[in-house]
């Protein structure tokens, strides 16, 4: 499963958030709950890869897109078959879980504790809503199906939720195979249903954006859970610490870049971000790397490919 880039700027800038920022506590909070939902999506997964369906059927997780009003949808998950669509919303929350249908407060008990969260129903009839509306366009008639699906088993569901779509994600299978046993009169070209959402799928933009002065510079040692730092000489980069040594930490490294300030960069952006001094070895190691490169003199850039993680080492 992809992260979406807001997950994925998030984990980066988890590492490279200065100790001292204000928002270095709940930036690292909130990738704890990214990784946590990351991870309830993927149990989901797993159910629905073990269950048996009776049709053809196609599943898009992490599935974003813009709705025609300008305002995005995150959906878990969307299970596609020629007889019904099911939209599923996954939460990995914990306590014993209550909800006011007459107020849509949902809420949780932990450790005595009240909690109030945003109304994951509302948030699933949301994306049903928006699904039903694109299916009208698209002059296709189809069920749409929604659930909550709970990915702790240690939640406790308060008898508050037993008349709404919302279960423990073994109950995934049997939510499915009711569906099949009463289907609506519907069967649909599930293909055309794949290509316009295909078409409709959007990766929306990270949710924030943070200056440089607010980042730990330079290429940061893995085996130091990126706290120090770590020089370069002859093509590797060896720790101050703890003296690990590595090459292929300057992709790492031009990943993080990517993430957080763009994917073009400068002699100069580059000598600031890796604490290198020396123009002539910064320039020296761009040019080795072989990235595409615009512009002229003090206007040259260079455009670091979206798989830079995947490159393999080379000789700096």
């Amino acid at each position: 499963m992809q992260k979406s880039k807001h997950h994925l700027y998030i984990e980066v800038l988890a590492k490279r958030i200065l100790s001292d920022d204000m928002e270095a506590s709940a930036i690292q909070q909130e990738f704890q709950r990214l990784e946590a939902g990351f991870f309830g999506e993927n149990r989901l997964k797993q159910a629905l890869s073990d269950f048996y369906f009776k049709t053809d059927h196609h599943i898009f997780y992490n599935f974003e897109c813009m709705n025609d009003n300008g305002f995005s949808h995150q959906i878990d998950a969307i299970l596609v078959t020629p007889l019904f669509i099911v939209i599923f919303e996954v939460k990995l929350l914990s306590g014993v879980l209550f909800y006011k249908p007459a107020q849509h407060e949902f809420f949780r008990i932990h450790n005595e504790k009240r909690e109030n969260f945003r109304n994951p129903l509302d948030q699933v009839y949301r994306h049903q809503l928006f699904l039903e509306q694109c299916l009208r366009k698209w002059q296709i008639t189809i069920p749409v199906y929604f659930a909550v699906v709970i990915a702790n088993q240690h939640a406790i569901l308060d008898e508050s939720l037993e008349k709404f779509p919302i279960f423990h994600i073994s109950g995934v299978p049997n939510f499915i195979e009711n569906i099949y046993r009463n289907p609506a009169n519907s069967n649909s070209n599930m293909s055309l249903i794949v290509a316009n959402l295909n078409r409709l799928y959007q990766a929306l933009p990270p949710r924030r954006s943070i200056s440089l002065d607010r980042l730990k510079k330079g290429v940061l040692c893995r085996q130091c859970d990126y706290e120090n730092v770590m020089n370069y000489h002859y093509g590797s980069f060896t720790c101050v610490v703890c003296g690990a040594k590595s090459r292929d930490v300057l992709f790492e490294t031009l990943y993080h870049y990517r993430v957080l300030m763009g994917d073009k960069i400068s002699n100069r952006q580059f000598r600031e971000f890796f604490g290198i001094a020396s123009i002539k070895t910064c320039s020296n190691i761009l040019s080795r790397l072989g990235f595409d490169k615009y512009g002229t003199k003090r206007g040259t850039y260079y455009i670091i490919p979206e798989n830079i993680l995947t490159w393999s080492k080379k000789k700096l």
